[in-house]
């Protein structure tokens, strides 16, 4: 059964609205998915304060707030794009759009596996930023970058996989944005207390460790201390 686009059960829309005014019920929709999502994400509160303090990390690196280290601002530019999906991947999740919040996911593990390459393999980042389109898949797809770093990857093979085959690739049984408990596709956002913790789980666990990785990078001692700290408070609120 496949869900009409609507934000709550009790709203039947009898004439589907079109042009402009199809764009402001999807605003509505937003603005009352977003409400209803910030109740549920007050239950998730120690898990959001890491999410929170690792953004604020990707976020100096990505614009060099505290220093400016020079060069080609590679690893800048990686750490802004993880920024950006980030950003993005938590407001698709306050909105009800978990799949696509976790498609977002699986980009920002592609992304974190080039940062590790670019900082410990210095003959491989060269290669691959002046490569062009056929070298880089060919040599440096997920896969082979994977490879390259072996046990240093943030976002291993396993959990790229399900990403991809769960969110991204699509198949005749695709069932959009099913996360509750009946067995109901839906199309259009709608808070669901599952695709939350799910979504929420899957943006945190990658972009902890990239924010981690990169505290040590570019000496952020600090924020190092209050990431490790909040990882051992979210670990006992399990």
């Amino acid at each position: 059964m496949l869900d009409a686009i609507r934000v709550m059960e009790n709203i039947k829309l009898e004439t589907v609205p079109s042009e402009l005014e199809h764009l402001r019920f999807l605003s509505e929709m937003n603005r009352q998915n977003r409400s209803l999502s910030e109740l549920e994400l007050e239950k998730h509160s120690s898990e959001l304060r890491l999410l929170g303090t690792s953004m604020n990390a990707l976020y100096q690196a990505g614009t060099c707030h505290r220093k400016c280290w020079g060069g080609g601002h590679v690893l800048e530019t990686l750490v802004a794009r993880i920024y950006n999906l980030a950003c993005s991947s938590y407001s698709l999740i306050s909105i009800g759009f978990y799949d696509e919040s976790m498609n977002l996911v699986r980009s920002i593990g592609e992304i974190a596996n080039i940062i590790v390459m670019s900082v410990g393999r210095k003959e491989q980042i060269q290669e691959w930023i002046h490569s062009d389109k056929k070298t880089r898949m060919k040599k440096y797809s997920p896969a082979k970058v994977r490879a390259i770093i072996g046990d240093q990857a943030l976002m291993d093979g396993e959990v790229y996989s399900n990403l991809c085959e769960s969110y991204t690739h699509i198949t005749a049984g695709a069932k959009p944005n099913m996360h509750n408990e009946v067995d109901l596709s839906i199309c259009g956002g709608r808070m669901q207390p599952d695709g939350i913790s799910k979504a929420l789980d899957e943006l945190t666990n990658i972009v902890v460790p990239v924010a981690m990785y990169v505290c040590r990078y570019f000496q952020y001692p600090d924020l190092l201390e209050e990431i490790g700290n909040q990882v051992d408070e979210a670990s006992k609120s399990v």
